[in-house]
Parts: structure tokens; C-alpha cells; sequence
């Protein structure tokens, strides 16, 4: 009798020792919204992120990935953070200028055709920073850390190559939304149109676009030349980027250690995720090229031109957007300075 009490009291001590141990190793999952392919070039950054995540978190946060649409598109993200019904996103900068308009401002006309770094670098820096707590504040979210690469927006053409900003006249260019990209188009006397890109093949082969704004990757993975793209124009319009935003109400039930965690973790991911992105547009070239379309390569003297004209839009895109004039003020002075070192 005596031995089964001794072994009852010593059953019971270890679990009681044990509880705290299982309640601190609770598994937290939450849901991460895209709307591309589960191989999209964004998305395996991601897969990076998440699978560092779990292993710096030794398996307390369990990230939950939904592609392709399946909870939400990019466009709608912003509303499903506010309500808490997604709890991490990765959309891009053209897809929170309805809520937070200073994501537009990479867009604006000044950055046509400068090198990339002018843009990956001012984002990295002060100007970038700035913007991300305009995000914060105006979407209710968390900006986990830098931001990360897309690519640049290109022009492609199924009728005939664009080899100088006068040859967009008359034609219809398909563009992902914003008033940035709209107006720049109309500048050039292009008509500018919306299409989900799904619909885009279909409408490309009936003749509703002539054409389409987009990267070399997506270019590339949606297999255009099926549809009669034949020309390609690295007009460079602006340099893309995807945000990572985090739903304040999922970020505010994380203890500090993982909050610090998931920051820690994007930061440590960051850099090989843009790697891929850059990887992956470079190598869309290529595959465009052995598929039969031209790709034609302005030079930097004629893209000058180019932006030149695009210029003549930019106060009316800062007026419809209400942006702040003091940031653009210092962000030119930045492009600017870029310029004259060319």
C-alpha cells in the first residue's frame, strides 16, 4: 500500500513539474495570404521565412500558407488584416495605394528608368522607413522589416516594339491599378485598362489589350507568347516592391519574445529572398528570348528622354494622391542627386 502511495504522489509531482513546460511550448498557427502560384518568385522568399521561423521559434509558431487566392486577393489583403481574418500578408506597393498613398510615391514618374539601386536603396534607407510607419499607421498593421524585391515594370507589346515613348500612342496597355501607372501610360498617349490578370491571355488574343505592364518573371511565367506578345521593352517604369504587414490583432496576442522573433527571422531571410527575386527575373529573359520574343534594351540616354516626358505627369499623380509634398521634396532631391552621377 505504502509503495503505491509513494508512486501516486511521485505520478502526480511530475505532472504538475510538467505543465508548465507543455504551456509554454504552445503552438501558435496563423495564416499568410498571396494571391500567385505557390512558385511564384515571391513566394519562395516566403517558404525561406516560414521555414527559418519555425526552426527560430523551435516550433511555437506554425505559419499556415494560403496561395493562389485561396483566402483572399492581394487587393482585398489590407481589409482582412484590419479584421483580423488574415494575420500576415506580402502585397505589393500598387496594391495599398488606396489605403496608405505614399506606397505610390516609388511609382511616380521621377524613377522612370533610373537604375534599380536608386530605388532598392532609398527604400532601405530613411525615405523607406518613413513610408513603412505611414503603412502602420493608416492600415493598423505591422511592418515586420525591409521590404522585399519584385522587380522592375517593363513593357510588352504584341503589335510592335517600343523603341521610343511616341510609339505607346493609341495603344490599349494593360496595368495592375493605381492612379500612378494610369496616368504615366496617358502621358505617353497609351489608353490604359484594367484586367485581372487571370482574364489578361484571353484578352490579349482577342485584341481588348494590345499589351501589358508587368515584369520579365510574369511575363515569363503566364507564357504571353502564346497570346502574340512578340516585343518586349526594358523601359524600367519603376521598380517594384512587396510589403510584409502583420494584422495588429494577431500581433498584439504574441508574447515580445516571438514578436521579436518574427522580425529577427524576416530580417534574417530578407536578403537571400531578394537573391531569388533577382535570380528569377534575370533568368525570365532568357526563356522570353528562346520563346521567340524580342526584347529591345533602350539606352540610359534615351530612357532620359523617356522620363522626360513621364515628368510632365508627376505633379498631377502627387495632386490626385494627395501625397506629402515635403517627403517627395526630399525624395527628389535623392533621385536628383542619383541623376547627375550617371
Amino acid at each position: 500500500m505504502k509503495r503505491f502511495l509513494v508512486a501516486g504522489i511521485a505520478f502526480i509531482s511530475a505532472v504538475m513539474i510538467g505543465l508548465p513546460a507543455v504551456a509554454a511550448e504552445k503552438v501558435i498557427e496563423f495564416k499568410i495570404s498571396v494571391d500567385s502560384n505557390e512558385n511564384h518568385h515571391r513566394n519562395k522568399g516566403l517558404h525561406l521565412y516560414m521555414d527559418l521561423l519555425v526552426k527560430n521559434s523551435q516550433g511555437r509558431l506554425k505559419p499556415l500558407f494560403f496561395h493562389s487566392a485561396q483566402l483572399y486577393k492581394d487587393k482585398d489583403i489590407p481589409k482582412a488584416l484590419k479584421m483580423g481574418t488574415v494575420d500576415m500578408g506580402l502585397p505589393g506597393i500598387w496594391q495599398l495605394e488606396g489605403v496608405a498613398s505614399s506606397t505610390a510615391i516609388t511609382a511616380l514618374p521621377m524613377f522612370y528608368g533610373l537604375p534599380e539601386k536608386v530605388t532598392k536603396d532609398l527604400v532601405d534607407g530613411e525615405a523607406g522607413g518613413l513610408i513603412s510607419q505611414d503603412i502602420e499607421k493608416k492600415m493598423g498593421v505591422k511592418v515586420l522589416g525591409k521590404w522585399a524585391y519584385h522587380g522592375y515594370l517593363d513593357t510588352g507589346i504584341k503589335v510592335k516594339a517600343i523603341k521610343d515613348w511616341k510609339d505607346f500612342r493609341g495603344l490599349k496597355i494593360r496595368h495592375h491599378g493605381g492612379a500612378a501607372n494610369a496616368i504615366r501610360l496617358e502621358t505617353f498617349g497609351a489608353s490604359p485598362i484594367l484586367i485581372p490578370w487571370p482574364d489578361l491571355p484571353m484578352a490579349m488574343v482577342q485584341g481588348t489589350a494590345d499589351g501589358c505592364v508587368t515584369t520579365l518573371k510574369s511575363f515569363e511565367s503566364a507564357k504571353l507568347w502564346d497570346t502574340g506578345l512578340k516585343f518586349i521593352t526594358k523601359d524600367h517604369q519603376y521598380y517594384l516592391h512587396n510589403i510584409p504587414v502583420v494584422s495588429m490583432i494577431f500581433w498584439n496576442k504574441l508574447p515580445k519574445d516571438l514578436q521579436k522573433i518574427m522580425m529577427d527571422t524576416w530580417e534574417e531571410h530578407i536578403e537571400k529572398a531578394r537573391e531569388i527575386v533577382d535570380n528569377e527575373q534575370g533568368g525570365a529573359e532568357n526563356i522570353l528570348k528562346k520563346n521567340g520574343v524580342q526584347v529591345y534594351d533602350p539606352s540610359a540616354a534615351d530612357l532620359m528622354k523617356w522620363r522626360e516626358q513621364a515628368l510632365t505627369a508627376q505633379d498631377r499623380i502627387v495632386k490626385e494622391l494627395k501625397l506629402d509634398t515635403s517627403l517627395i521634396s526630399k525624395i527628389e532631391k535623392i533621385v536628383n542627386d542619383s541623376v547627375k552621377k550617371k
